[in-house]
């Protein structure tokens, strides 16, 4: 019992540790927002500047584009922004149509890292957005509740190529895994997607051209954090 309260403390420590960094940033989003329309937000991750072990942890934020498919919960699908520095607090970002349905409600959030490294350390979301001037179609894999892309290396350019991927080789089994050959099949679709349409420069694109496409984003007050057990 006591070696068990002692875990249970260590973890309360960690999770206050992680919360004390994710608990203050600031995503101001507007209530619609135009599909492939660039614009400008506001997001402050609200470190403060001799906040020294913070910022030893993390130099940089990742913003994303988190969506909700019909009956499951929200969760971030593609980077709208692959690196933006710690204090970075106005972003210029274009949500691509083909991300949702029109008039999808949509959130944004954002997770600090560590340049050079692959691991982000939890999401910050933003309240609801009403994303108009979309065409996207849910995909049957997303309406069955499982995930079609990692957030982490696929780009909001690429995500509507990658559900079509999803939607080619899908069989319809709702069980974890599918058919490994369609999955294979699927994984090779998914990653020339990423090589032909993230943006130039950035992981698993094809272009060594270093110069990014515009980012993209909304903002809000964060209302929510996912914290990712790593």
């Amino acid at each position: 019992m006591a070696l068990m309260s002692f875990y249970l403390g260590l973890a309360a420590l960690a999770l206050l540790a992680v919360l004390h960094v994710h608990a203050s940033p600031a995503i101001i989003v507007p209530s619609n927002i135009t599909a492939d329309e660039r614009r400008e937000f506001n997001i402050s991750q609200r470190i403060d500047a001799d906040d020294s072990d913070t910022r030893e942890r993390f130099d940089a934020y990742r913003v994303y584009l988190s969506l909700e498919p019909p009956g499951w919960g929200a969760g971030p699908v593609c980077w709208l922004s692959y690196a933006e520095d710690l204090d970075t607090k106005q972003v210029n970002i274009t949500i691509p149509a083909d991300v949702a349905p029109d008039e999808t409600q949509i959130r944004i959030s954002t997770s600090l890292y560590k340049k050079g490294q692959s691991h982000v350390n939890g999401y910050s979301y933003s309240i609801h957005a009403r994303l108009l001037g979309a065409n996207g179609t849910w995909s049957q894999r997303e309406l069955d509740g499982r995930t079609i892309s990692d957030e982490n290396k696929v780009s909001c350019w690429a995500f509507g190529c990658v559900r079509r991927c999803n939607e080619r080789y899908y069989t319809g089994d709702k069980t974890r895994y599918n058919d490994e050959t369609s999955e294979e099949k699927k994984e090779a679709c998914a990653d020339q997607c990423v090589k032909d349409l993230n943006p130039r420069g950035s992981p698993g694109s094809g272009s060594a051209n270093l110069r990014p496409m515009p980012s993209i984003l909304i903002a809000s007050v964060a209302v929510g954090i996912v914290l990712r057990i790593l």
